[in-house]
């Protein structure tokens, strides 16, 4: 697992493993994933393959509510912004957010799966 500077976090973590999909409104593509933690603030993610993203750019996540949930409907898609992308020794990618507009009712169906 990649360790982060947790002196920057401002909200509690809950350790979290769900399958996501990614929109990159610039590149208009879609790339799979999951999540490693997430919080009321954002998340971070470990992406199946590169994404061409920096710091400040604008993404759509979306979250399987149970683990062997496969289709993620658009609608439900979370706007983030990218705080930092992470790649592991191991090459995993991973990409840290921040929701642009944070809430804490994000967290709610999440907080009994964890």
């Amino acid at each position: 697992m990649i360790e982060l500077d947790h002196d920057r976090r401002e909200s509690p973590r809950i350790a979290l493993s769900r399958p996501c999909k990614v929109f990159n409104p610039r590149s208009g593509k879609y790339v799979s994933g999951s999540t490693c933690d997430i919080s009321a603030g954002g998340m971070l993610l470990r992406l199946d393959r590169p994404l061409a993203v920096e710091g400040g750019d604008r993404l759509y996540v979306g979250i399987a509510q149970k683990r062997r949930q496969t289709l993620l409907k658009s609608a439900e898609m979370i706007q983030a912004e990218v705080v930092r992308t992470l790649a592991s020794a191991t090459g995993e990618r991973f990409v840290a957010v921040r929701f642009t507009d944070p809430s804490q009712e994000m967290l709610l169906p999440f907080r009994k799966a964890a």
